[in-house]
């Protein structure tokens, strides 16, 4: 089943831009370039830590958000043989190229924007998930904490809610770590300025009464539970 895209508030232009460097020639190398090399080399969070993030958090019925290629679904240990799998991501290409690597699930897909009550069964899944997804929207943790809303109400009471974001105020970073984010700004593919541990708390602890924060390098791997 494909869930289209919902009549709602105005896309901003900087989220349309940012998914245009989701072609179908970048999926190609994503996960060699970017969950491979940026996320060790750069960013200092190998991917190691994001698949251990997977394989402790994730239920039976799985939302994945961002799914990309669909690299962590792929390699995730689910609970049960036949997990019930929802892909959802604004961008076709990434839908497309998700779903067919994971084939194998049958996962239904839905293309849709954060910003806006997502179109999915109220407390219905048992996990969703949001990997390197955040530091690619603008509007600093006020405004694009609303999406942790939106998650919370297609959650079932104890689900949980995990991911990870490359954040760009008060962590360390070295000269090439600095050089690079600075470069993804430029380019508009990342819109974390002024996107800090303290601010993603703050709108964790708004819509979920448990949740915790771990950093590794850049990247905040997070985890919150359903009330």
């Amino acid at each position: 089943m494909t869930t289209e895209p919902t009549e709602s508030a105005e896309l901003d232009p900087r989220i349309v831009h940012a998914q245009e460097a989701y072609t179908p020639r970048n999926l190609q190398i994503y996960d060699k370039l970017v969950i491979g090399l940026f996320c060790s080399l750069v960013w200092r969070c190998p991917a190691r830590h994001m698949r251990r993030l997977y394989n402790a958090s994730v239920g039976n019925r799985h939302l994945d958000i961002g799914p990309g290629t669909g690299y962590f679904v792929d390699h995730c240990r689910f609970p049960t043989p036949n997990p019930e799998i929802t892909l959802l991501d604004l961008n076709e290409e990434c839908l497309r190229a998700s779903s067919e690597r994971l084939a194998r699930y049958n996962p239904k897909t839905c293309q849709a924007n954060l910003m806006n009550p997502l179109p999915l069964p109220a407390g219905h899944f048992d996990s969703a998930a949001m990997s390197l997804v955040f530091h690619t929207i603008p509007g600093g943790w006020e405004k694009k904490g609303v999406i942790l809303k939106h998650v919370a109400e297609v959650l079932r009471p104890g689900g949980t809610f995990f991911g990870t974001t490359v954040l760009c105020e008060g962590v360390p970073m070295n000269r090439l770590t600095a050089h690079l984010m600075v470069a993804q700004h430029e380019r508009g593919n990342f819109q974390n300025q002024g996107d800090d541990q303290a601010g993603l708390e703050r709108q964790l602890a708004r819509y979920f009464p448990k949740y915790r924060v771990l950093m590794r390098g850049t990247v905040a791997l997070f985890q919150a539970t359903a009330g």
